[in-house]
């Protein structure tokens, strides 16, 4: 995929979206370092209170102009102040340029939150903005100068004239049942704070968790990621009953979980289950063990959200209004798959099944590799890990065929032999079996982040704020 050219200012970037049949470059990423840009966003913070936005007469003439070049077929011109440091800025920024692409909108990419880059944007009469994690006087600033804003997060609700952003209940709820299924028989939580949105994660999960007649510790950290700084969360850890299943705020609160369970020799999974929230994959699988994630729409929040705002510059969409997307799914990996085998023969059955499952095994090469009768195996088996041999097998190659479905254009064949199946209907049969749809539609949903068949999410009007000024 080409790369765009550099850019004059590194914090401001004008997209200027291709043409049909035109591949659509990948977003930049920030290329400060980041005690550069901790220094720059509290100066911008203090510069933004004393910032004055244009007049609401200049305003009004800015929107109108806006609304009569868009009326002769003039492409929209959008602010998107978004992050794209890490995976969820990045994938929301795609699916906003996804939507973009065929209409020919104009993006001002925003990295940082500096006054004379937003007094630059609406001195350019953008029509409206996207924007994701960004400091609440950036939210003022264009309420106060008019802009019709679109959030894709749930941090800033209170400002903007929409908003796109995961359903927290729905989240913890998938999280729940995840560590309940996987034999943890106590919860807890670990965030940080102060943070409106992991709070209330917070009070969802712990909802959710005496919902399902359990008690839930909850935790909030001073630091969001990183290993520094760990001691109160060792001692946290360290307190909590054998097995519990935490929840993390995100992937790198819970990479920062796993490394206060190293330092506090706590085995993971088999003392504490870790399930971290988001999906990046680079984060899940360099950490130790393999992080367990829950994840989320996020390509699909901003394509959604790109979808309201054009609803609401052209007058169809009332505003204020909420779009809260469930999760996509829970992505099981070693932090959270508690399969913990006491009998010698059953944990070599376990380990080996691990390591040749891509292999067109089956029961009778195991017992006779591990030198066990095959049915004094499967009765083993089935005693400790409350399944047989087969399943465990299926729900090993399951989750590869899953992690292979979701990278880029996979094909089913190629993904069957990688899982052990001779045969791509035998593959699809199972597949179907287990998930409920099959390897294609699987694939779909995760390129779209949208469910199969196209069901599409009803908007939820909030009960109050404020309308765009047209």
């Amino acid at each position: 995929m080409p790369v765009l050219p550099p850019c004059p200012s590194s914090d401001l970037c004008a997209l200027r979206v291709p043409p049909r049949g035109i591949e659509a470059p990948a977003p930049l990423a920030a290329r400060s370092a980041r005690k550069h840009l901790v220094a720059q966003s509290l100066q911008s913070r203090r510069c933004l209170r004393a910032f004055r936005p244009p007049s609401p007469k200049s305003m009004d003439c800015m929107t109108e102009s806006a609304a009569a070049v868009r009326k002769h077929g003039r492409s929209l011109r959008v602010a998107v102040c978004v992050d794209t440091r890490d995976g969820p800025g990045r994938e929301r920024l795609r699916g906003l340029y996804d939507y973009a692409t065929p209409r020919a909108w104009r993006l001002f990419h925003l990295r940082t939150d500096e006054p004379s880059l937003l007094e630059q944007v609406v001195s350019g009469q953008v029509d409206g903005a996207v924007l994701y994690d960004r400091d609440p006087t950036v939210h003022r600033y264009l309420q106060r100068a008019g802009i019709p804003c679109v959030e894709t997060g749930s941090r800033n609700l209170e400002f903007d004239d929409g908003a796109v952003h995961v359903d927290d209940g729905e989240l913890t709820a998938h999280a729940v049942r995840h560590l309940t299924a996987a034999g943890f028989e106590h919860l807890a939580y670990c965030g940080y704070g102060p943070n409106a949105v992991s709070e209330r994660r917070a009070r969802e999960f712990t909802a959710r968790a005496e919902a399902d007649g359990r008690s839930a510790q909850v935790f909030a950290d001073g630091q969001p990621s990183g290993g520094h700084a760990l001691e109160p969360l060792i001692a946290w850890l360290r307190q909590l009953p054998r097995p519990t299943g935490v929840l993390a705020f995100d992937d790198k609160m819970a990479e920062r979980v796993l490394a206060a369970c190293r330092w506090a020799d706590l085995r993971v999974p088999d003392d504490l289950g870790v399930l971290g929230i988001g999906n990046d994959e680079l984060i899940c699988e360099l950490a130790t063990p393999w992080l367990s994630s829950v994840a989320l729409p996020t390509r699909e929040i901003g394509r959604r959200a790109a979808e309201i705002l054009e609803g609401i510059l052209d007058g169809h969409r009332p505003a204020p209004i909420r779009l809260p997307l469930p999760p996509l799914e829970v992505i099981s990996r070693a932090s959270t798959e508690r399969h913990v085998a006491r009998h010698p023969a059953v944990a070599r059955a376990v380990a080996y099944i691990r390591a040749e499952h891509h292999r067109p095994i089956g029961l009778k090469e195991i017992a006779s590799a591990l030198g066990v009768a095959r049915r004094t195996l499967e009765r083993r088996f089935a005693a400790e890990m409350n399944m047989t041999p087969h399943d465990f097998l299926v729900q090993t190659r399951l989750q590869r065929a899953k992690r292979l479905l979701r990278g880029p254009a996979p094909v089913v064949a190629d993904v069957a032999r990688e899982c052990g199946y001779q045969c791509s209907s035998a593959f699809i049969r199972m597949f179907e079996r287990q998930v409920g749809y099959s390897p294609e539609a699987f694939r779909r949903r995760m390129a779209a982040a949208c469910p199969p068949g196209g069901t599409s999410v009803r908007a939820v009007p909030s009960a109050g704020g404020r309308r765009c000024r047209r």
